[in-house]
């Protein structure tokens, strides 16, 4: 797991399609407060798989996001709602936002199954 800043993360919602990236809510950011939003790896073309990542999932599911599979890589954003917008725009994570993912994660790897070799 890393922190990175500034990154550039259009939380677009998209209809899922091959080369598309899901981008999903996580927390909701509420008016003046902050949110969280996930993005996972396009989705690649008929015929590709991509495994699962069951301690992405558990992440998300832990922090209050959607209970279904991750595929690929996830990324985990911040948003906020600003005066003038109707919709979240994407910020920085907060460091309590941080603490809070990077406490989860341990968790959900100190509680999950040894992987199958």
């Amino acid at each position: 797991m890393r922190f990175h800043d500034n990154v550039s993360d259009p939380a677009k919602h998209v209809a899922p399609g091959p080369g598309t990236t899901i981008t999903f809510t996580i927390q909701p950011a509420g008016w003046g407060g902050h949110g969280l939003h996930g993005r996972t790896t396009p989705i690649p073309t008929p015929g590709i798989t991509l495994p699962s990542t069951p301690i992405a999932s558990s992440v998300v599911a832990a922090l209050g996001g959607p209970d279904h599979r991750i595929h690929g890589n996830l990324i985990i954003g911040g948003d906020r709602v600003d005066p003038g917008f109707r919709h979240p725009v994407a910020c920085s994570l907060t460091a309590a936002q941080e603490h809070l993912i990077h406490d989860v994660h341990r968790t959900v790897l100190r509680n999950a199954d040894p992987p199958q070799v």
